[in-house]
């Protein structure tokens, strides 16, 4: 009798084995499929952080080399400086404009102006005596990107930069100048 409860006990003994090594296997599946998915949810993020280093990346490049660009451009001795200051309506505001006479080529850089009202942007204009050119609009995004080419003009004697409804007027509002300055 002694005999067949041991083979009895050894034949139970390998389906208790059986089982704790189905336990270990189903429990290192999901242990491996929750860290596989957490990797893939890393590598993913690693994704999106890697576009966006390599978006900046490339903003940046762009920036610099703008940025060298504009130095040469302004190296020339075609190119005369207005210091457009501020004006009663903002006397902190202060901007340096280009402009070269013979290619009617018009540069700004905006150093400090406050924020356009909403529903309003600045625009520049070119004034020869009472007669005022539209110089061009300046998107809010665009005034902290350095040097802004802005439109053709020719015969400049002043600058002056007003604040307008957005996408510009046909004439300057002068009760709303921020800047000016003279050639």
């Amino acid at each position: 009798m002694e005999e067949t409860m041991t083979s009895g006990r050894s034949a139970k003994l390998p389906l208790f084995v059986l089982a704790g090594a189905l336990v270990l296997a189903v429990i290192a599946a999901f242990t491996f499929y929750f860290n596989w998915r957490e990797t893939e949810e890393q590598l993913h993020a690693a994704r999106l952080d890697n576009a966006a280093y390599e978006k900046d990346s490339f903003r940046v490049s762009n920036l610099i080399k703008k940025n060298k660009d504009d130095r040469e451009t302004l190296a020339s001795d075609a190119y005369k400086t207005v210091v457009l200051r501020g004006t009663a309506k903002s006397p902190s505001s202060l901007a340096l404009a280009y402009y070269d006479p013979s290619t009617r080529k018009l540069l700004i850089d905006v150093r400090r102006l406050p924020e356009a009202p909403v529903g309003l942007q600045y625009q520049l204009w070119a004034m020869d005596g009472a007669k005022a050119t539209d110089a061009g609009t300046i998107r809010p995004e665009k005034l902290n990107e350095g040097l802004l080419e802005m439109n053709p003009v020719s015969g400049v004697k002043s600058l002056v930069l007003t604040v307008e409804k957005a996408g510009g007027a046909p004439a300057p509002t002068t009760s709303e100048t921020y800047l000016s300055g003279t050639l």
